[in-house]
């Protein structure tokens, strides 16, 4: 990725690329949900929470889905949560906010 930031910056004078990290906090999610105030990391809240990953099978009238989609770190077996979604975009902005300034 460096090498292309690089070839980008020398055919864009004046570019800036910012590489964010999101598996950090993804991680720490997971690992530990309830220091974010979740109670589930291991499965999404839709159907089974192992194999859905289409709208088709994982929506908010399917059967199984969870009435408490807060409390689910995944929507489905691999989409990040709503709720998880916040928790993510904080981090960044965390990140972010050394290269303002």
């Amino acid at each position: 990725m460096n090498s292309a930031a690089a070839k980008l910056q020398k055919q864009l004078p004046g570019l800036k690329i910012v590489v964010f990290n999101i598996f950090k906090p993804l991680y720490e999610l997971v690992q530990s949900p309830s220091k974010f105030g979740f109670a589930e990391a291991r499965r999404g809240c839709c159907g089974v929470g192992t194999v859905e990953t289409t709208s088709l099978l994982c929506n908010q009238r399917s059967l199984g889905t969870c009435s408490n989609a807060t409390q689910y770190v995944f929507w489905d077996s691999v989409h990040p949560s709503e709720a998880a979604n916040q928790v993510l975009a904080d981090a960044l902005i965390e990140q972010g906010i050394s290269l303002i300034g």
